[in-house]
């Protein structure tokens, strides 16, 4: 991703901010349900940790996964893999190590391809520590 490309994203997401907090007259339609302040923090995190910017990411994604409904656990999972791909990014491989500890445990039960995509690449992530015990340990849960 170039610069430019990530300073439309961060652009288009202080915009999506800024319609949310607005507030109409108008019925907005059915399907914008979502559409919320919160669904909005998860979409800020996950492109803050595409684009590496963990310390951005982090904060983002610690505080919605603490409030977090978790009975929806296969969107959980997802979000503990974004966060485990920050924590990396942060160089906090044991941190990263503990949220995918979790996501594997959330994840177990949910037949979803995206979750085992994720779970791939948080793996992938954290291969080169590999060394560390909480990583080592997580490898061999992974099996």
């Amino acid at each position: 991703m170039t610069v430019g490309e990530a300073e439309a994203a961060i652009r288009a997401l202080g915009e999506a901010e800024a319609a949310l907090g607005q507030d109409g007259d108008e019925e907005e339609p059915a399907y914008l349900y979502w559409g919320n302040a919160h669904e909005l923090q998860i979409m800020e995190a996950r492109a803050y940790t595409e684009l590496g910017r963990p310390l951005r990411a982090v904060p983002l994604l610690t505080d919605v996964l603490a409030r977090y409904d978790a009975t929806h656990a296969r969107e959980l999972a997802l979000y503990l893999s974004w966060l485990a791909v920050a924590l990396v990014d942060a160089n906090e491989p044991g941190e990263a190590a503990r949220a995918a500890s979790r996501m594997l445990d959330l994840s177990k039960d949910v037949a979803s391809d995206r979750t085992a995509r994720r779970q791939r690449v948080v793996l992938d992530r954290l291969a080169p520590y590999r060394d560390m015990p909480q990583v080592r340990e997580l490898f061999e849960r992974s099996r």
